[in-house]
């Protein structure tokens, strides 16, 4: 996967870990205290009357005052598949020039601010469940297919400017283009949920080839979203075969 992905007005750099004392977990840090970042993040509730992240679909696991990364090849005692995931904190190029996007991106020396993260990671029995017609498609191909679900958080000086779609599709080219990273399986499906009332995530679909495949009608234990308590949402679904055997590289 590539460690450093440059568009004219971005700089997306992978993130591995986000250890105690790194600048990773200043920007997680960052992005996950603020209150509109998180706006439609869903946050669980505790017994404690508090609330926990769910976000982005177990990215980290909180290990003291850092987060502990779940590598790519780590298997669960039971024996469960590896977890695949594709982490970018997302940093706008302050003052872009016309020339900038055409130096290699390991060369970019501008300066940058960090603005947010895009994330896909493959589905598990945690993901939420779907009924059959909004989950994986039949492929025109009997080899397995590996399921994910993209997810980004960005803050509120990042909003209204394309950011969201731009970061998206620019990790989207550059998962297409590291086909071993996704090794046994030669189609990789994503799928999005995006909440009724979040207009902008609905935009992002729309521009990055997300078909909508339908809605789905949540209801559950309460959860903290969009500054109030819920036990129900109208989810719009949306998915696209991301890899696929066969395709030119």
């Amino acid at each position: 996967m590539d460690l450093i992905i440059a568009t004219p007005r971005l700089k997306l750099t992978l993130v591995t870990s986000a250890e105690r004392g790194t600048k990773e977990l200043e920007w997680l840090h960052e992005l996950r205290s603020n209150e509109k970042a998180t706006w439609w993040s869903v946050k669980e509730a505790r017994k404690d009357n508090t609330v926990k992240y769910i976000w982005p679909i177990n990215l980290y696991r909180r290990y003291g005052e850092g987060y502990q990364r779940y590598t790519t090849d780590r298997r669960t005692h039971d024996g469960a598949p590896k977890t695949y995931r594709v982490v970018y904190a997302v940093h706008m190029v302050v003052d872009p020039t016309a020339d900038t996007a055409k130096e290699p991106a390991q060369q970019r020396n501008e300066t940058t601010r960090f603005v947010g993260v895009v994330a896909l990671v493959s589905s598990d029995a945690n993901s939420l469940q779907l009924p059959d017609h909004l989950i994986l498609p039949n492929p025109a191909t009997t080899t397995p297919t590996l399921s994910t679900e993209i997810s980004y958080l960005f803050l509120p000086l990042a909003w209204g400017k394309g950011y969201g779609t731009e970061s998206v599709n620019a990790m989207f080219e550059a998962c297409k283009r590291a086909r071993a990273f996704w090794a046994p399986f030669a189609n990789v499906y994503v799928r999005a949920i995006v909440n009724r009332e979040n207009p902008a995530s609905l935009k992002v679909m729309a521009k990055t080839g997300m078909v909508e495949r339908g809605v789905y009608e949540w209801s559950g234990e309460p959860i903290f979203l969009a500054g109030e308590w819920t036990v129900r949402s109208t989810l719009h679904i949306f998915g696209r075969l991301l890899v696929r055997d066969g395709e030119a590289e």
